[in-house]
């Protein structure tokens, strides 16, 4: 029979372990295991085994997960299936409670295949699906929770077990919330209702749950009338660990709700009841609870300006977690990754500031940004990601504005040096979460292992640090696992970067200033940018060392007005500066001396511009610098004219680019390479219609470049696929787009579509990309991330760099300007000049209209990414053909001269 009152009682207890251990199995229960085994009773032998490990789980784990292997058969009557399917959720679940999340997962996995494989009558909803589920939600995976969460929901509606059902919409709330997802998380709450009645202990689980979503929406009335008509319906339940749990929740989330509301004294009540509660019923030992209550009460003092007051919460928070030192001091390396650790910190800062210490205010947003960047350890949906990124980047911009004010202060070079690790810490991140997005969707798509058990790793090493919270006695335990985990991260990243060289990017994650800037090449001049809230910083490194700093301010208004002129001037066609070309020249002026004014450069030098937000669609080159206006256009002066200019996605991502993605096979065992491969779609839409443009541009690029040119048919994407590993510079003319609820860069060839995710794969990727196509350096703005463009998707998978586009080419300028650039390339000149070269071309000569050389026909195409010259083969016969026409020549001479002289 099954144990189900047992295995409920083991489950769903939260008792903390016995101090003494378990020590050697005692000689009753051995021969208890002795006598069954030659009695050939299975069933009971695994029973057994699992409740001499129910007082002792974490030291008798071992010899839990021994059963399966010391088993002398396997099961074969239905009882004994049943029996191993709880020995398979019994190691799951001690594995949890021991903190090696990842066996406690594979542990549910192999129960639940079990389960499915071997068709055993069981109801496994309980004890292995809402771990299991539970597990990834530890992880930060609520995907995967919500997709267990509805196998679970799906069984519950089909055995009509409402309590089931109900329990799971909660659940399920949760982790729509937690996504941000509200309007499901509602629909989830609701239908929970339903399932059971008011009187229900799950109604209250359903109520904490709806009180916490209005939170999130800040409609506090609604949340405040939830959450107290809950307290009061627990008042009168009886207490064990499980129900005191959900009141301990309930009060912080009142305090939480009476603290937005600024009623002080109500939200202080509510948090000092909830410390009370958490040690009456856990000793204080769910250390993360306390942490979470004490510094709410923090914020309390912050508000009422007691700035002291204030600062001995914080650091009672950062004592429950270990961070300070004997002396009181933080230790930064125990900084960990949690959304509380980083609050408590950003909070020292505001007290810091109010009693100004502006020194001590920029040290803990720099410690709560450290904090932050150690949560990316853990999966999460890609929304949450980007709202995460966007509060990071508000913290961010507070700490350059007093890193700005001390730099004025004390002219102390230390802080400019500041400011800019600052700036790469919230742009040098973003292009690195594309490339383990792609990591993620690269496994679902070929369920490489190597990258799940990646993925699993990172997010399981951030698990052990938080952990430790739950139960002061875990730390070690945590510590342990956590070094284990590293040490098979360590293993597992080696192993990737041999397969996927590109993958070694994630090594650059955390480098310092100065690391970053002794790794810059000496000629290497970058424009760096941070669009802020209130101001926009521009810091300028050149010679391996910060020059300058300036601060523009009234942000908001700045970034309107670029994009209003991007908008007016480019977005919509060339119309509006034809029409008044004199409106768009002062306009233009207006951006570069906002932007570029405070700098001054020498004639001729390159610069690299880092741009941000809406100057993520501004071509720099195409801004006017002086306001003198006049009526010849090719004569305006343009920046073009007086630099030339590349673009980066950051200093750091630039850093990265500068390495070749190739395999490291042998050269024997490596395709043979092109230097150059097309790809041309001249025919488009169901009609297939014609592109005469992209006809006339595949047959001037045959008369200048030798190669493998793949016209329509011959452009389909396992033509791509091929090209895009063996070429070194790989050019495509075909339509792009953003597809998708995650804007995923996606390519349109003659067969099918492919998303860049997919090449990620590839063990070799080209130097250079020419994307010539419409807008491919545009895209999405995500904020507090970027333009999602196709030109970041390819930066992503290992492309060196690419030309594209910021808005609809016209045809005419764009096959002149690319057919000029690869000229220039062709002569040995590096990519970014030899596009610059090409659009004074443009300037310096005939054209059919005096408007065609407004910036409109000819700044579209910027370079993106590492800069370098490219070996390109001229049209004509191959270079050893050269050779051979040589050595005949030569023999044919040798034998007239021969002939001759005899």
């Amino acid at each position: 029979m099954i144990r189900g009152s047992l295995f409920a009682f083991f489950l769903f207890s939260s008792t903390f372990l016995a101090a003494q251990t378990a020590g050697l199995l005692p000689v009753p229960t051995k021969n208890t295991l002795d006598s069954l085994k030659r009695s050939n009773n299975l069933s009971d032998w695994i029973y057994t085994r699992i409740d001499y490990t129910q007082a002792h789980p974490r030291e008798t784990l071992s010899f839990l997960m021994s059963s399966t292997t010391a088993a002398w058969r396997g099961p074969k009557s239905t009882e004994e299936m049943q029996a191993w399917l709880l020995l398979l959720s019994h190691q799951g679940y001690n594995q949890m409670y021991a903190g090696n999340i990842l066996n406690s997962i594979n542990c549910y996995e192999q129960a639940y295949n079990y389960w499915l494989d071997h068709n055993v009558s069981m109801d496994i909803s309980d004890f292995v699906l809402k771990p299991w589920a539970n597990n990834y939600t530890r992880l930060g995976d609520y995907e995967k929770a919500i997709f267990i969460q509805q196998k679970t929901l799906a069984f519950a509606l089909k055995e009509h077990n409402a309590e089931l059902a109900a329990s799971t919409y909660n659940n399920l709330g949760i982790s729509y919330r937690s996504i941000g997802d509200f309007k499901k998380a509602l629909e989830c709450i609701q239908w929970g209702k339903q399932k059971v009645k008011s009187t229900s202990p799950i109604a209250i689980l359903l109520d904490n749950t709806l009180a916490d979503i209005y939170y999130d929406k800040k409609e506090l009335k609604d949340a405040e009338v939830v959450i107290s008509s809950n307290i009061a319906r627990q008042k009168n339940t009886i207490k064990d660990q499980e129900t005191a749990y959900w009141l301990l929740s309930s009060y912080i989330t009142a305090g939480n709700v009476q603290l937005a509301l600024k009623n002080l004294p109500l939200s202080t009540r509510y948090y000092q009841l909830a410390l009370k509660t958490n040690d009456q019923y856990y000793k204080g030992n769910r250390l993360r609870e306390k942490a979470n209550i004490i510094t709410q009460l923090g914020k309390i003092k912050l508000k009422q300006q007691q700035g002291k007051a204030a600062l001995s919460f914080f650091n009672q928070t950062l004592n429950t977690l270990g961070l300070l030192n004997s002396e009181g001091q933080v230790n930064p390396d125990k900084i960990f990754g949690d959304n509380r650790l980083q609050d408590v910190f950003y909070q020292r800062s505001l007290v810091y500031t109010l009693l100004g210490a502006e020194k001590e205010a920029l040290q803990n947003i720099r410690w709560s940004l450290l904090a932050g960047d150690k949560i990316r350890f853990e999966l999460a949906d890609v929304k949450t990601k980007q709202r995460f990124q966007s509060e990071t980047k508000q913290m961010a911009e507070q700490a350059i504005a007093i890193a700005f004010g001390l730099l004025e202060k004390t002219r102390q070079h230390h802080y400019a040096e500041v400011i800019l690790n600052l700036m790469e810490q919230t742009k040098a991140r973003t292009l690195l979460d594309d490339i383990r997005r792609n990591q993620q969707q690269l496994a679902l798509q070929t369920k490489e292992p190597l990258f799940i058990q990646k993925q699993n790793l990172e997010s399981a090493i951030a698990y052990q640090e938080k952990i430790a919270l739950q139960d002061a006695r875990d730390i070690r335990h945590a510590a342990r696992n956590s070094a284990d985990l590293k040490f098979k991260l360590e293993y597992v990243n080696k192993k990737i970067r041999e397969r996927y060289p590109a993958m070694a990017w994630n090594a650059d994650a955390e480098l310092n200033t100065q690391t970053i800037l002794k790794r810059l090449p000496a000629k290497a001049h970058f424009v760096e940018f941070f669009s802020g809230n209130s101001a926009i910083y521009a810091i300028e490194i050149s010679n391996r060392q910060v020059k300058q700093v300036t601060r523009i301010n009234q942000a908001s208004a700045v970034k309107q007005g670029i994009s209003d002129f991007v908008d007016t001037y480019y977005s919509h066609g060339p119309e509006a500066m034809m029409n008044n070309p004199e409106a768009f020249f002062k306009a233009s002026y207006r951006c570069y001396q906002t932007l570029m004014g405070d700098f001054s450069f020498r004639k001729n030098e390159h610069l690299i511009i880092v741009p941000d937000e809406a100057m993520g669609k501004l071509s720099f080159e195409g801004l006017i610098t002086d306001q003198s206006y006049q009526t010849s256009i090719s004569k305006w002066p343009f920046l073009l004219k007086k630099q030339s200019i590349a673009y980066a996605f950051s200093i750091q991502t630039w850093i990265n680019q500068s390495k070749r993605k190739h395999s490291s096979l042998s050269e024997k065992e490596k395709p043979d390479r092109e230097k150059f491969a097309g790809l041309f779609i001249t025919h488009q839409g169901n009609n297939k219609q014609a592109i005469p443009a992209v006809a006339l541009e595949a047959a001037s690029l045959k008369r200048l470049v030798s190669g493998e040119f793949l016209i329509d048919k011959e452009a389909g994407t396992k033509d791509f696929l091929r090209a895009f590993e063996q070429a070194d510079v790989l050019h495509i003319s075909t339509h792009s787009y953003l597809s998708g609820v995650r804007k995923e860069p996606t390519l349109a060839f003659n067969d099918d579509q492919v998303f860049l995710f997919e090449l990620s794969a590839l063990q070799n990727a080209p130097g250079l990309v020419v994307l010539s196509a419409c807008r491919t350096a545009d895209g999405m703005m995500a904020e507090g991330e970027g333009i999602i463009s196709l030109s970041r998707g390819f930066a992503a998978i290992g492309t060196q760099g690419t030309i594209a586009t910021l808005w609809n080419v016209n045809d005419d300028a764009a096959a002149k300007i690319t057919a000029e650039t690869y000229k220039n390339l062709l002569k040995g000149k590096e990519i970014s000049n030899s596009l610059h070269e090409a659009k004074l071309t443009w300037l310096n000569s005939p054209q059919q209209s005096a408007n065609q050389y407004l910036p409109y026909y000819w700044d579209a195409l910027i370079f993106m990414g590492y800069d370098q010259s490219i070996n390109l083969p001229k049209a004509g016969w191959p270079p050893h053909y050269y050779y051979i026409a040589l050595i005949i020549a030569g023999l044919t001479a040798a034998f007239v001269f021969y002939r001759l002289k005899k």
